[in-house]
């Protein structure tokens, strides 16, 4: 799965960003990662990430098979983190979640795009059919970044989550079909080569 790890990327501004899987010792980078990011960003998350036993939890517990976890790292640190959830048996063992978090220093640069390409890859080699991401109304900026990656709303379920401080929020379901997707980038890839070939 992670055979193409670590590998180097650009951000939109060319700067080099390394992607590559989580493994055990990340663990206190990643901790300090999620307490760099702004109390806003809090609100929406699932868990409480600046809790050292939670995030000791999940690296203490990696299982790629159920949880796929990806990084972004500049310069040693970590400014990215994506996750594909899936479930490995039961009716919807085709569906993949994907949550996305970055460091606010590296946003409108591409780089929350960029992770999500890298889980939509992961999601093909792992022969899934679709990618759903959830998110608060709130978060225009995330539903602006998936609108871009071809995900459309699925559903709007009305007080149906609370932030941590027991605020309710309207959840929203986006989703992306993997084959359109694929689909989607090779057909980007033939015009590239048309324009550039001159046909």
């Amino acid at each position: 799965m992670f055979a193409d790890y670590p590998k180097t990327v650009k951000l939109r501004d060319e700067q080099p960003i390394v992607v590559r899987q989580m493994v055990k010792t990340d663990e206190k980078e990643l901790l300090e990662f999620f307490k760099s990011i702004t109390l806003e960003d809090y609100h929406y998350l699932k868990e409480d990430v600046t809790n050292p036993e939670v995030i000791h939890r999940w690296a203490d517990n990696l299982d790629y098979e159920h949880v796929v976890p990806i990084l972004a790292i500049d310069d040693g640190k970590i400014v990215g983190d994506a996750t594909l959830h899936r479930n490995r048996f039961g009716w919807s063992q085709h569906v993949g979640e994907i949550r996305i978090v970055t460091h606010p220093a590296y946003r409108r640069k591409g780089l929350g795009s960029l992770l999500a390409r890298e889980i939509f890859f992961l999601a093909l080699k792992l022969k899934l059919d679709k990618v759903v991401a959830q998110m608060m109304e709130e978060q225009q900026s995330a539903m602006h970044v998936f609108s871009r990656l071809g995900f459309h709303q699925e559903a709007l379920l009305k007080d149906h989550v609370t932030d941590i401080k027991g605020k309710k929020h309207n959840l929203i379901i986006m989703s992306q079909s993997i084959v359109d997707f694929w689909r989607r980038i090779q057909d980007l890839f033939e015009e590239s080569v048309k324009i550039h070939s001159g046909a």
